[in-house]
């Protein structure tokens, strides 16, 4: 065959059951796409023709993009076909499990959204396996095929609903991805649906089947009544999430189950976004423990504190002093020129033979006993030194110093620093005019030291700085003391839950009054809740949930035995 229709056939690309769909291209609008073809033996069946129409009407109601999009739907030449969506990639059933957690709940949200959509129109697949199901080639995108044994809802159908209804005694779809309703051939819903993606994801996650019957009967009894074999003993890597989600989806019961896909893809959403933030903080260094991070923190802001504190203390305490050291030496400078400035007058009213500058000498080695002051000169008022503490000076022109820097300059004084290899040398240079009656006759040049200052200022910041550090040490202490007794109630209710995980019996029998004490009978609360809930689910249709958190088992058998497995049909 090469044409059917307005479609040009070009080569075989699958083989089902029922259909065999090949690669095609439609020249009206020039696209390639899948033509599916019901298999020319099966043509004269009016039934199989009846169920393929059936796949097309179904299929064909669907938008989704998770669902293969139908093009096309007719006869050509006696042979029904369906022109769909050419999808690039392979089935699951190619696929080599196990997969990573993450890419199965990327491939299980996509399942459930799709399969919640199509329930919500009324249909059911009833045939969702690994080779229905075709994987793109990002690795993580699928979309849903063959709607072939789908059915629509009486309430849909009207009256034409007895006509689509299954004979008794059979059961359409696949023996070993059936749900336990659908291998005893009872009412099917959406649900089983959900039970059947339960299953595939069961397998991309373990990489193995759930149940290894080799016959449709054999099938039908593990299906509806073997445990699966725990996934942890398969895959220990999986996430216990994961685990809670696929055992809910595989619960024998229908009502056990959820209720539908979108309850389906938030749990697995939830848990998706749940292992995506523990593989990002395993990324991340681990933080520093609690008893570490809460003393580092506390220190932390109080030397900040502290430095900003103690930093300002000391600059107002330097300024203190230094205005103290320019106002005794500026009072220094001022009695001195006060008290020789008689005699200053007196020589400079004589001829410079008759001069005599003995009496100021005496004064200046008298003051020079002073160990604050490091230097005096007397300077005339024709610049030539007079009087002096370094005797060498006198009868030489004055030189005054050039890399001084200038603290404050009056009218008639001008304070410069005078500082000589160390801080214990720092001194402040006094140069004062000395006037009288409105006339200048010299200069007075003292310098005063500041050592006593320095050395007292010093003492004050060792001081200072020692008490801070005190502070900040007793502070991390308190804070460790703190922390340390913090961590112990944190520590109980990790492990109370990590434990009730397991052990619904499990409470924190630690009385406190404080807000620990609210935490504990919070977790107690809870707990007491869901044993409450988890015995009534055991109570509720005889099931009861065995050690193993991963299995739930039936302890009754089902009310009807499985005889009709015997004449299942595969599709």
């Amino acid at each position: 065959m090469k044409t059917i229709g307005r479609y040009e056939i070009r080569d075989r690309i699958g083989e089902g059951a029922m259909a065999n769909v090949y690669r095609a291209y439609d020249p009206q609008i020039n696209r390639v796409l899948a033509i599916k073809l019901l298999k020319p033996e099966l043509c004269q069946n009016k039934e199989l023709t009846a169920r393929f129409v059936r796949e097309a009407s179904a299929a064909g109601a669907l938008s989704h993009p998770n669902i293969v999009t139908i093009y096309d739907v007719g006869e050509a030449d006696g042979f029904p076909y369906i022109a769909m969506e050419l999808l690039e990639g392979r089935p699951l059933d190619l696929v080599q499990g196990p997969l990573l957690p993450a890419t199965v709940m990327a491939i299980g949200m996509q399942l459930s959204e799709a399969l919640n959509y199509a329930h919500g129109l009324g249909v059911i697949h009833r045939d969702i396996k690994p080779s229905n199901i075709m994987l793109a080639k990002d690795g993580t995108s699928v979309k849903i095929l063959d709607f072939g044994i789908a059915r629509i809802t009486d309430a849909e159908m009207g009256n034409d609903a007895a006509s689509l209804k299954t004979q008794i005694g059979q059961v359409l779809g696949t023996p070993r991805y059936m749900s336990p309703e659908q291998a005893l051939g009872e009412t099917v819903d959406g649900r089983s649906d959900l039970f059947a993606l339960g299953l595939v994801l069961y397998e991309l996650t373990t990489g193995e089947k759930v149940f290894a019957g080799s016959n449709a009967t054999t099938l039908g009894l593990q299906i509806a009544l073997k445990d699966p074999v725990p996934i942890a003993d398969l895959s220990p890597g999986c996430p216990r999430g994961l685990r809670l989600i696929v055992n809910k989806l595989l619960a024998k019961k229908p009502q056990q189950r959820y209720a539908n896909g979108s309850l389906a893809a938030q749990a697995l959403r939830r848990e998706h976004a749940l292992y995506a933030g523990m593989l990002e903080s395993q990324g991340r260094s681990r933080k520093l423990p609690l008893q570490l991070r809460v003393p580092l923190i506390a220190t932390s802001i109080v030397a900040l504190a502290l430095v900003a504190g103690i930093g300002t203390v000391l600059a107002r305490q330097d300024a203190a002093l230094e205005h103290m050291a320019l106002t005794s030496g500026s009072s220094i400078a001022s009695f001195v020129a006060s008290n020789a400035a008689l005699h200053v007058v007196d020589n400079a009213a004589l001829p410079a033979a008759k001069r005599d500058w003995v009496p100021l000498q005496a004064f200046v080695k008298s003051a020079a006993q002073d160990a604050n002051v490091r230097q005096m000169t007397f300077i005339d008022d024709q610049g030539i030194v007079r009087a002096a503490t370094d005797p060498a000076r006198i009868g030489l022109p004055y030189e005054p110093p050039l890399d001084e820097t200038l603290v404050r300059s009056d009218h008639d004084l001008q304070i410069t620093t005078a500082q000589a290899g160390s801080s214990e040398n720092t001194a402040f240079r006094f140069v004062r005019q000395i006037t009288y009656a409105g006339r200048t006759f010299g200069v007075l040049d003292v310098s005063v030291s500041n050592s006593e200052s320095e050395r007292a200022a010093q003492l004050s910041r060792v001081l200072l700085w020692a008490l801070g550090a005190l502070m900040v040490i007793v502070v991390g202490a308190v804070s460790y003391v703190i922390a340390a007794f913090m961590v112990r109630p944190m520590d109980r209710l990790k492990t109370a839950l990590r434990e009730g995980a397991d052990d619904p019996d499990i409470r924190v029998a630690q009385p406190r009054n404080d807000e620990f004490g609210d935490l504990f009978h919070a977790f107690n609360t809870y707990a007491a809740a869901m044993q409450e809930r988890l015995e009534a689910e055991r109570s509720l249709g005889g099931i009861r949930v065995i050690d193993n958190p991963d299995a739930t088992r039936i302890t009754a058998p089902p009310t009807r035995e499985p005889a009709a497995l015997a004449e299942t049909k595969v599709s």
